[in-house]
């Protein structure tokens, strides 16, 4: 303890007699550094949880159950609602709503001159007050209302799809307008014509181009009834979705159950390459921190070899001093990552907050966790231990004399 008491007094004394200009370029160097390695995950993570929040809100739910697929590979969920109101009684489900998928053509006459212009989408067939408890897609309407659950001859077209919103599809109707009229050709040869009653503005993933009706509509096109293409269940967090996806497994074993990270097997790819980038970026900022507290305290320990060597000639052992090394690099990164933080937290993510920077799917998102933290500042901790261990240990090691005469 004593060693600790003398190697922290050695290392103070050594900061406060030390260039402050020095002092200040060092922390200035490694506060930005610091930044740097929180910088790029955090944008990363937050991408990542919007694309991800945008699926999971308008598409796939928590956990989504389709039809048997052994031994008899079957098109829709039977009995709908009793596979419903099972799945509901599992404590922790907030709700379930069960979609009818079909592909289908829609063709649309800008101009009323007989000149259509034509895409394929899929139409969603959904119950408008059961799907509001699970998905989110009200939340995107852009022009006109929502669904109610006895319309019959309107339908809720997605922006992509109709045009003049600028989004990547490779093809549109040219410009629909909410009142205005479609004609929908379903892949079973069924044709309807319907009256535009909303506009969703999805911009992003697989309900890019999604389309909606009712999920009563969409039974008599297909000529069924209490079944349906897929349930769609939304859970709390009290378990993992591992727990939630046995639970409903269990209640349905013929059924397939898979929840969103299965789904999201693509976006889950582009995930790993952000995971790579953000740490290689976070690698070479602790890189170049180790770098610069390595030649600051490498420089430093030559330039005072004389008082090394009488401070080893007075009795302080080697060790002591490699010690007060240590604790000048370690107060080097903890000022650089307490600067950092400081900005993140106190100028960054405010300024953020009032003009935050508008992406194709929203407003971007940063997100800092306390693993991120912890990660980031344990790297940089062991870094500062280890640039302050090498060097001064390739100084001290020098014979007294030797350090004392230069």
């Amino acid at each position: 303890m004593q060693s600790i008491k003398t190697a922290f007094f050695i290392a103070y004394k050594s900061i406060v007699r030390g260039h402050k200009s020095t002092l200040a370029f060092i922390i200035f160097v490694l506060s930005l550094s610091f930044f740097n390695a929180m910088f790029i995950p955090g944008i990363f993570s937050g991408l990542l949880e919007t694309i991800i929040g945008l699926e999971v809100n308008t598409s796939t739910a928590d956990i989504v159950v389709t039809p048997q697929q052994a031994p008899v590979p079957k098109e829709y969920i039977q009995n709908e609602q009793s596979v419903q109101a099972r799945i509901g009684t599992i404590p922790g489900v907030i709700g379930t709503t069960r979609t009818y998928l079909s592909a289908a053509s829609l063709s649309y006459d800008k101009d009323k001159n007989g000149v259509y212009k034509h895409v394929s989408a899929q139409i969603i067939g959904i119950d408008p007050t059961e799907s509001a408890k699970t998905l989110n897609i009200n939340k995107y309407l852009v022009a006109g209302s929502p669904l109610s659950d006895t319309d019959t001859d309107q339908i809720v077209i997605s922006a992509a799809l109709a045009g003049g919103y600028g989004l990547p599809v490779p093809a549109d109707l040219g410009g629909v307008k909410v009142g205005d009229k479609i004609n929908v050709v379903y892949a079973n040869e069924v044709a309807r014509q319907y009256t535009v009653k909303g506009i969703v503005n999805i911009t992003f993933g697989t309900a890019l181009s999604n389309t909606y009706i009712t999920a009563k509509e969409a039974e008599s096109v297909l000529s069924t009834s209490n079944q349906a293409s897929q349930i769609l269940v939304k859970v709390d967090d009290a378990h993992s979705l591992a727990y939630y996806k046995q639970r409903v497994q269990e209640i349905v074993p013929a059924l397939q159950v898979r929840t969103y990270q299965d789904l999201l097997a693509v976006i889950q790819s582009v995930l790993d390459a952000f995971t790579l980038i953000a740490l290689i970026v976070s690698i070479i900022s602790i890189l170049v921190a180790t770098i610069t507290i390595f030649v600051m305290i490498y420089i430093n320990a030559m330039s005072k070899r004389r008082e090394i060597g009488i401070l080893k000639a007075i009795g302080i052992r080697g060790s002591i001093i490699v010690y007060s090394y240590i604790f000048q690099a370690l107060f080097y990164v903890l000022c650089g990552a307490g600067i950092g933080l400081a900005f993140i937290f106190g100028v960054l993510l405010p300024y953020l907050s009032v003009y935050p920077i508008q992406l194709p799917f929203g407003p971007m998102i940063i997100t800092f966790g306390a693993t991120l933290i912890t990660e980031t500042l344990l790297g940089f901790l062991i870094a500062g231990f280890f640039s302050g261990l090498i060097p001064s240990r390739i100084v001290t090691r020098q014979k007294i004399l030797k350090s004392i005469w230069g």
